[in-house]
């Protein structure tokens, strides 16, 4: 709100909801039922849980749930600066940290992180949530969604647990200083005095979506918390209408002054007296039952029409939320699909400049403890595993075999880019599928497949030392039964009487019989084209007598 030249803005009112956002996106709905008590004051109505924020935040992140590849810039870096990066960010877990701080982005749309020691070798990505913020003090009100022309940062941590009570704790960052509270008191975070060498704030920030002028903090995703509210209080409601609605309720119609009552509680267990005028020319009072009729169609209508509308309004497909009579074909998952991942590649530049920023940190926290200097503008490309969106499993894998029939696609490129693996990792695991597969029986071993592909020109050793030792045996497997030399001879007959075209008779011939060489297939062909068949003999009819 503006008056005048002064900006209003809500801060307790942002904080709230950014905690119910928080907690809503990771199963707790408690703040559920203060939306309740506030909508119905009068009403004891119970909680509903529809995960409705949860599922938004699963459709749509994911980039670090698969195995993600960072290669570090500069890209002289040594052997051991390499390893020691990748065992620190193993170590630390950074993927499940920074796995937290995408699905936060979905929703909070602005999350900070702090990176803390955390013994020899390894570091904390400690993320930030706008509620949990308190102070931000900027020094540059034109840049103030950049951490640089920040002067100060308090937020709220986990200080102690006592009793399974979590007790909150101030984290004050400056520029020279960083202090935590703990159970023991205040602490320091990269020195025991709390000082720190890093000359600015040491903060990450991250926004998903751009910060009013002047302000730190992007406002967070309010169309997919009214959905959630809407959802579950209208449950709840839906629950109590169609509770009171199926009560089959007791009423005495044209009740006399004796029967009636002060104050009725309306149940089935409970009567409703209506009390008459006094009239005696009156009916005389009855007992009735009243039942209302349920309006459920209407009810789970306006649901599914909300979440269609607010799914419209967010790029989303809608029957990923509703369960739908009709089949969904399969180019309709393949747009919905295509649709996801164009939503989820706005924020990969957002994800990337983050991990940029924080593989600085971790490099100038490192330098504190460790002994081994790694290189201050040290940056880093990430490649995330991102499978291809799919309509058909069965079609999309016969196109990749295709693929690698004609040479388009190699299987080890094909599982680097389906895993995100280097692609001599992707050999390997594709070599070792190959021979457990063949130790199951389940394909043919490598020399059969070759010497079926072209017996001609086998080269695999083992299978010629084979062939070798037991001709016979080679013989034997390559001889056709008698159905197959049945065949056979029907192509060559109909080659013969004119009945089938010679180059149809060869093509014919190469698909059903692949061992077959093509020398012997065009001798066969040739010989059958050229034959002329005997002239039917004149049949002589005999007298009768």
């Amino acid at each position: 709100m503006l008056v005048g030249n002064l900006t209003i803005f809500d801060s307790l009112k942002f904080a709230t909801r950014s905690r119910q956002l928080d907690l809503l996106a990771r199963g707790d709905y408690s703040p559920i039922q203060s939306e309740l008590d506030a909508t119905f004051p009068n009403s004891s109505l119970p909680v509903r849980a529809i995960p409705f924020v949860q599922r938004y935040v699963a459709e749509l992140a994911g980039l670090y749930a698969r195995p993600v590849v960072r290669r570090f810039r500069p890209g002289d870096l040594g052997l051991a600066a390499f390893t020691k990066l990748q065992t620190v960010y193993g170590e630390s877990k950074i993927d499940r940290a920074m796995d937290r701080i995408e699905q936060a982005l979905w929703v909070q749309n602005t999350v900070m992180a702090v990176v803390m020691p955390d013994g020899l070798g390894k570091v904390r990505l400690q993320p930030i949530l706008p509620w949990q913020v308190e102070a931000v003090e900027v020094t540059d009100a034109m840049a103030a969604s950049n951490p640089r022309s920040w002067s100060r940062v308090v937020a709220q941590m986990p200080a102690s647990v006592t009793a399974d009570q979590v007790i909150m704790g101030r984290l004050e960052l400056t520029h020279t200083h960083a202090w935590r509270a703990t159970a023991a008191g205040k602490v320091g975070i990269y020195a025991e005095d709390g000082t720190h060498p890093f000359g600015r704030v040491p903060i990450i920030i991250a926004h998903r979506v751009a910060p009013d002028d002047g302000r730190w903090a992007a406002p967070i995703n309010e169309a997919v918390l009214n959905l959630q509210m809407s959802l579950s209080l209208q449950s709840a409601d839906n629950e109590n209408i169609v509770r009171n609605c199926a009560w089959p309720q007791k009423v005495i119609k044209n009740a006399t002054i004796a029967q009636q009552v002060d104050e009725v509680t309306v149940g089935p267990d409970k009567v409703l007296a209506l009390v008459r005028s006094g009239n005696p020319d009156d009916p005389a009072p009855e007992l009735a039952v009243v039942q209302g009729q349920v309006p459920v169609s209407e009810l789970v209508s306006f649901a599914e029409h909300q979440i269609r509308l607010y799914c419209a309004m967010l790029g989303l497909d809608p029957s990923a939320f509703l369960r739908v009579n009709t089949a969904v074909t399969a180019a309709a998952r393949l747009f919905s699909a295509q649709d996801r991942a164009a939503i989820r590649h706005r924020l990969q530049p957002v994800l990337r400049q983050f991990e940029n920023d924080l593989a600085r940190w971790i490099v100038a926290v490192l330098a504190l403890r460790e002994p081994m200097p790694l290189p201050t503008d040290l940056g880093v490309d990430v490649t995330w595993s991102i499978p291809a969106p799919q309509s058909d499993p069965q079609s999309d894998a016969q196109a990749t075999t295709a693929g690698i029939a004609i040479g388009t696609e190699a299987p080890s490129l094909v599982v680097a880019n389906r895993d995100g693996i280097s692609r001599k990792a992707a050999l390997a695991l594709v070599e070792s599928n190959l021979a457990e597969a063949r130790a199951l029986g389940l394909i043919a071993p490598a020399s059969v497949q070759l010497a079926t592909a072209d017996p001609d020109t086998a080269t695999d050793p083992a299978a010629a030392a084979a062939r070798a030792a037991d001709p016979a045996a080679d013989v034997a497997k390559e001889a056709l039964n008698g159905a197959q030399v049945a065949s056979m001879l029907a192509v060559i007959t109909a080659v013969s009487d004119k009945s089938m075209a010679a180059n149809s008779g060869k093509a014919l011939l190469r698909i059903a019989f692949p061992t077959a060489s093509d020398a012997a297939i065009d001798s066969m062909i040739a010989a059958a084209s050229t034959h002329t068949p005997p002239a039917a003999e004149p049949t002589v009819e005999q007298p009768d007598g």
